[in-house]
């Protein structure tokens, strides 16, 4: 279901049953670590650093693994919904997870048991995110937007752009410059995205995430689509802001 190139001889791979194993293309085709740590599929892996891996599942848990030892090590409290991404931030002091319910999670390196804080503004499930600078995370979302985010202070950048028909946005990648991201969807297309826009950005004049004023319905569905529409557009993609459709028209 799942698998991850930990360096030029070893790899692991996570099938859809919850079980991780190590792999040494030196060794032959047996397995030298195998550990069944989930009750759902192994979504995805994030080498955080020489010694220490992380698994995220389908059941809505994390799991690190000691690679030393290859051995299992933390494992975190269950989420609701799906965790299915994750990357890291402030120099890779925090780990950032996306969840199929919305929320990013951020947990302290080496404290997976319970997250220190979270996102919560997405409007549907992150499918995918890539961090681009040491505080800005770029998602993919089940409603075909890929998204900006600022983190510590959490701000909600703005759409960055959007696949045809809200296809799931699947699959999220970054050129070494950090100025252009790939984004691939069920519409059969690979878009590119400029977001060298980002770094001239004044991220305390944007918007905290999930704001809506205080009338606002409680229905869970209403809330989801007042949020898209009051989404700020970014410069790459092709909608427009209302804003700037009134701002030609002068005042009386």
């Amino acid at each position: 279901y799942s698998c991850a190139s930990l360096d030029t001889n070893i790899s692991v791979t996570g099938d859809e049953d919850g079980f991780v194993k190590m792999w040494d293309n030196r060794l032959g085709d047996t397995s030298v670590m195998t550990f069944k740590r989930f009750d759902e599929y192994v979504s995805s892996f994030l080498k955080i650093d020489d010694h220490h891996l992380i698994a995220a599942s389908g059941e809505g848990t994390i799991q690190s693994f000691d690679l030393r030892n290859k051995k299992p090590d933390i494992q975190s409290e269950m989420y609701d919904g799906e965790l299915n991404c994750m990357g890291t931030v402030r120099s890779g002091t925090k780990l950032v997870v996306g969840s199929g319910t919305g929320p990013l999670y951020l947990f302290s390196k080496d404290q997976y048991g319970l997250h220190s804080d979270q996102f919560p503004g997405h409007p549907d499930g992150v499918n995918a995110l890539i961090p681009i600078t040491d505080n800005v995370v770029i998602t993919g979302c089940e409603d075909g937007n890929v998204r900006a985010v600022h983190l510590y202070p959490h701000r909600f950048l703005g759409v960055i752009g959007h696949h045809e028909d809200e296809f799931p946005i699947e699959r999220l990648d970054v050129n070494t410059t950090g100025e252009i991201v790939a984004s691939i969807s069920h519409d059969n297309r690979v878009k590119f995205w400029n977001v060298t826009y980002l770094e001239e950005m004044d991220y305390n004049k944007q918007k905290k995430p999930g704001i809506l004023p205080k009338s606002t319905v409680r229905s869970k569905s209403k809330k989801q689509n007042l949020l898209r529409e009051a989404e700020h557009q970014l410069p790459s993609s092709s909608r427009g802001n209302k804003k700037e459709f009134f701002s030609g028209f002068k005042d009386d």
